[in-house]
């Protein structure tokens, strides 16, 4: 194993992730360096990858969310391409086998391609959107150091502008997800407040989508002890799970009524 691979795997299970997890958080960090040394102007980096790779989450996720900056986009087959020549000897340094890139999309804007183990098992996901945009001025630079040396430029989400998209989220999916809830409410603990001009994207959204505070009351009561055991459970190291659990998730609540405030 690479001295550096050795660090990273170290890193993530001195935060609290297990053995295999720590390997695929790895991996995803792996793949984010490789894309922006390949495409540095590309995209931006959203979503729960971003708060495990830079912001010290400890929610388990499986997706490295790409959102599009540039006019013009690599193919598919080219981020294809970069993964294969970073990650396949990586799998073989962990015992995963030969790995394969299955590609697929879920619309038109958005594409994902799926790393999977030669045992069948999906390791992680990277979402290519170009759908939406990110607000320039929330847009931040992560220096890292590659193995040889040299520095690679990873373009990512505040977490102020990440605090926004969840705070959507929240709100707009189909369903409740209790995963927004968490990671708001960690976002919360971290300190991130939207400003004004923030504060205003949210409003927009809201009134754009008819959410009133009837709506948002609704989706907070939703997150209650059963939903929590059965989407946080699985993703949160048992120490934090526990300790929201004996709390019977009145953080995560706490957190919404603070993001929603002066809505409700």
């Amino acid at each position: 194993m690479t001295a550096t691979l050795a660090r990273q795997i170290a890193k993530y299970e001195e935060r609290g992730f297990n053995r295999e997890r720590a390997e695929i958080n790895a991996m995803m960090e792996i793949a984010a360096t490789t894309i922006f040394t390949e495409f540095p102007d590309a995209f931006v980096l959203l979503g729960g990858a971003a708060l495990v790779l830079y912001h010290d989450s400890l929610r388990h996720s499986a997706d490295l969310d790409l959102l599009a900056r540039a006019s013009k986009q690599p193919s598919a087959t080219e981020i294809i391409e970069c993964l294969q020549s970073a990650l396949v000897p990586i799998a073989q340094i962990l015992h995963l086998g030969e790995l394969r890139f299955r590609l697929g999309s879920s619309s038109p804007q958005e594409r994902r391609i799926f790393i999977v183990s030669e045992s069948d098992q999906q390791l992680f996901r990277v979402d290519l959107s170009s759908f939406g945009s990110a607000i320039e001025s929330q847009i931040e630079d992560h220096h890292i150091q590659g193995e040889t040396g040299g520095s690679v430029t990873v373009k990512s989400a505040t977490k102020e502008l990440l605090l926004l998209q969840k705070a959507e989220a929240f709100l707009l999916r189909r369903y409740v997800k209790a995963r927004d809830a968490y990671d708001i409410h960690l976002l919360d603990n971290l300190g991130a407040r939207l400003n004004p001009n923030l504060r205003a994207h949210l409003h927009d959204a809201l009134r754009s989508n008819e959410i009133d505070t009837e709506l948002i009351s609704n989706r907070i009561e939703q997150i209650e002890p059963r939903l929590c055991n059965l989407e946080l459970k699985p993703i949160l190291p048992f120490e934090i799970y526990s300790a929201l659990e004996r709390l019977a998730f009145d953080p995560l609540r706490s957190a919404l009524k603070n993001i929603y405030k002066e809505w409700l």
